[in-house]
């Protein structure tokens, strides 16, 4: 009987990168020869939330990757199946002695992939060691002591990685082959220019430009739909996909608080990560809640999916801040914030559609979709905590405050090119005249508004108060606020249960 060769894997998912990445520094460690490798896995790839943009994306950062592990004679290698399959053939070649990887907070799909991988590792006798990464704790009962954790494990030094440690494994072709699967689609390889490229080195251009001159407009800027795009540090698909690691990138944040020039918005920004980290462990501890609501005592809320979804998601809904905004999601994958904020309150409370639908439509077109941060804002943004205060973003406001010239509307509603601020807020409140010396005509160049502002959103705000104030929905708090809420939070939120002054003016 041949003895087969003992092996280690390493398994990429969303840490494509060579810094600070805990599974490669440990498999160099051990000086096993080396299969490093990533599966495009048709289960994702059909699934709901996901778009080309997505796996364009993933493609760069793995020719960024292989290019760099070329130089050190280690094979990347990138094959489309299921990953289960794939081990169970490679069990058949050699002895795999340790799987390495990243800890995964993602969607059911992910969930129960480990779960089985996990079944095979245990019954085939092979050492899975997988690691936190973002200051996630899996398996957290609740919050206590999660902030420390969290600052923590930020201030931990990098884990580098000895590349020349790493003794690569050439696979025989046959082999390869065996486990390439299909050809990935053209679009994958294919650059798109109003897309942001993926990869770590591309990434450590965007972090480097805007800790050198960017960020000095951060604060100013972040909520501003047209400036944001140059002032904020555009990290974001980069920490979703791994291609950067967040503790370097709070560490270097950390040192450019000593310029008093940048202090405020180096705090303004780490809050972010954290933040951001805050959201992820909300679906590691809770995965129910990329299908269900947080709280289920709302369940019963009879919102609905109509032909009003169909103009929200195409950008005809005839408010022009929520066009341009879904418009320019749609062309280039990323919006600041407060705006999509405002397209998650406008169609879930004045358009009253379900959230489900929406939040699926949303994670296609976010370049930057990251499972924890999505579904998580999406339940606060839609009021399914029964804690969060009801904040719907007015888009009519958030035009005059942050587009106050009208120029973010203009680049992406080409049908209001002509119209000046203010009426470009409100176009049909142009008089006829005005209409046609401006050469739009609204509820024919331009769609009229699909609703009544003021008056949708005033019934949508009462009806939401009375499913909130159920029994059912009062009872489930305690439990939502152990499981998931920051202790001196809990206080606060427990002060306000049930009242109306918890309802915030719109802003």
């Amino acid at each position: 009987m041949i003895e087969r060769p003992v092996i280690q894997l390493v398994w990429l998912k969303r840490d494509l990168r060579l810094h600070d990445h805990t599974p490669l520094s440990e498999a160099a460690r051990t000086g096993l020869p080396t299969l490093v490798c990533y599966w495009f896995e048709p289960s994702l790839l059909q699934s709901p939330e996901s778009d080309v943009r997505h796996w364009r994306f993933v493609y760069e950062s793995l020719e960024d990757m292989r290019l760099k592990l070329s130089a050190y004679h280690i094979p990347l290698y990138v094959w489309q199946g299921e990953v289960l399959p794939a081990l169970e053939l490679l069990q058949q070649h050699f002895t795999i002695r340790y799987l390495w990887s990243h800890q995964e907070t993602g969607v059911k799909i992910t969930f129960d992939r480990d779960v089985a991988v996990q079944h095979f590792c245990k019954k085939k006798g092979i050492e899975w060691r997988e690691s936190a990464q973002d200051g996630i704790v899996r398996g957290a009962k609740n919050r206590i002591g999660w902030q420390e954790h969290f600052t923590k494990t930020l201030r931990e030094p990098l884990r580098e990685v000895p590349l020349a440690q790493i003794k690569g494994w050439p696979l025989p072709a046959s082999l390869q082959q065996a486990l390439r699967g299909p050809e990935l689609p053209a679009a994958f390889r294919q650059r798109h220019p109003n897309f942001q490229p993926g990869g770590e080195s591309v990434g450590r251009r965007y972090m480097q430009s805007f800790f050198a001159e960017r960020a000095q407009d951060y604060s100013r800027h972040l909520s501003k739909p047209l400036l944001s795009r140059r002032s904020c540090s555009r990290l974001s698909p980069y920490f979703a996909w791994g291609c950067l690691s967040v503790r370097e990138v709070y560490q270097t944040a950390e040192t450019q608080r000593a310029n008093p020039d940048q202090a405020f918005s180096m705090r303004n920004f780490q809050s972010r990560l954290w933040w951001r980290s805050h959201y992820m462990q909300k679906l590691e501890s809770l995965w129910q809640l990329e299908f269900e609501p947080i709280n289920p005592g709302l369940q019963v809320l009879d919102r609905t999916t109509d032909e009003r979804f169909e103009a929200w998601a195409t950008g005809r809904t005839g408010f022009p801040m929520v066009d341009a905004s879904m418009r320019c999601l749609e062309a280039t994958g990323w919006l600041n914030f407060r705006m999509r904020a405002m397209l998650a309150t406008f169609v879930t409370f004045t358009l009253w559609q379900d959230w489900r639908p929406a939040a699926q439509h949303l994670a296609r077109l976010f370049l930057d979709y990251e499972p924890g941060i999505h579904f998580a804002q999406w339940q606060m943004q839609a009021g399914l905590t029964g804690y969060h205060p009801m904040r719907i973003f007015n888009p009519i406001v958030q035009s005059q405050r942050h587009d106050t010239d009208g120029a973010f509307v203009r680049q992406w509603v080409p049908e209001l090119q002509a119209i000046p601020a203010p009426q470009i807020y409100t176009p049909w409140q142009m008089t006829r005249m005005e209409q046609s010396f401006y050469n739009c005509r609204i509820g024919e160049d331009y769609p009229l508004p699909i609703v009544d502002y003021e008056a949708a959103t005033r019934a949508a705000k009462a009806r939401y108060w009375e499913f909130r104030q159920l029994p059912t929905v009062q009872a489930e708090l305690p439990r939502v606020w152990e499981r998931l809420c920051i202790p001196t939070d809990v206080a606060k939120y427990r002060a306000h249960q049930p009242s109306d002054a918890f309802i915030e003016p719109e802003d």
